[in-house]
């Protein structure tokens, strides 16, 4: 004989069914799967980005040539300028974000800092501290290897504006977009279909040629570079969390922007840059 108690609907079964909305019946549920996205996405992530990259970077010279200052630059210088360079990039990774903020939520009907696993870290300072010893550690690193004494990223330094712009940018932009990119989508789907160790090196090797060419295609610099996207994504997947690779990115940058401005009278001297 089957009982029930007040407040305790009878389905037929000798068990109590309990409340709608309860922990007991919530619990029935499956949590989202992690990573809800996959390749194909990632796929159009990239296309969003390059055609966002392409667009800003032509709209950004063809405003910046119609003014006066810019005549005697020539197309070419300012395609190189900082000045120009750098807000137009900003402003494709801005949309690129934006882009997968909306993915995210409108087709997975996901939160997104939850999503990506952004969960901002109680010793923030220490990861923050850890990437400017990551930077140190390469700088003591590359002068022993065959890196070229001038590299092409070097060229962004022509002007004290176009220092602080790539610094700002460096600091505060890029370290979030890429990680977002590298650590926050693209490494959960590697390790998911491939394995750690697969996912782990995929990813700091696709990290590495994506600065190539601003390294000169330098073995030795990719080969650093390489080495620094293994730490951010060893840091990622140790604390489970993007947050923490972004501070170790961003404390990385840091350093290596302070070094330059120490080295350059507080971008007013670029002679150390061009030697």
């Amino acid at each position: 004989m089957n009982v029930t108690l007040p407040g305790e609907p009878f389905d037929g079964s000798s068990e109590p069914v309990p409340p709608a909305g309860s922990p007991a019946q919530v619990g029935l549920e499956s949590p989202p799967s992690f990573p809800a996205w996959g390749l194909a996405d990632l796929a159009r992530i990239l296309v969003v980005l390059l055609l966002a990259l392409f667009f800003s970077d032509t709209s950004a010279v063809l405003i910046a040539s119609m003014l006066p200052a810019a005549r005697l630059a020539g197309a070419q210088g300012l395609v190189s300028d900082p000045r120009v360079v750098v807000p137009a990039q900003a402003v494709a990774y801005l949309l690129t974000v934006w882009f997968i903020v909306r993915m995210i939520r409108r087709h997975y009907r996901l939160q997104f800092f939850p999503a990506v696993h952004w969960r901002f870290p109680q010793r923030w300072l220490v990861l923050l501290s850890g990437g400017v010893l990551l930077a140190l550690a390469v700088q003591i690193l590359s002068s022993s290897l065959p890196i070229p004494k001038q590299l092409p990223i070097e060229q962004y330094f022509n002007s004290t504006l176009g220092a602080w712009l790539m610094a700002g940018f460096g600091v505060l932009v890029a370290p979030f977009c890429e990680e977002l990119f590298f650590r926050g989508l693209l490494f959960p789907v590697l390790r998911q279909r491939l394995g750690m160790t697969a996912a782990l090196l995929l990813t700091s090797g696709l990290f590495a040629i994506i600065h190539a060419s601003q390294l000169g295609r330098s073995w030795a610099a990719v080969s650093v570079l390489f080495v620094v996207g293994i730490v951010l994504t060893l840091v990622r997947a140790k604390t489970d969390s993007l947050a923490s690779s972004v501070l170790v990115h961003s404390g990385y940058n840091l350093a290596l922007f302070t070094l330059v401005y120490l080295g350059t009278s507080g971008f007013h001297d670029f002679a150390p840059l061009t030697q």
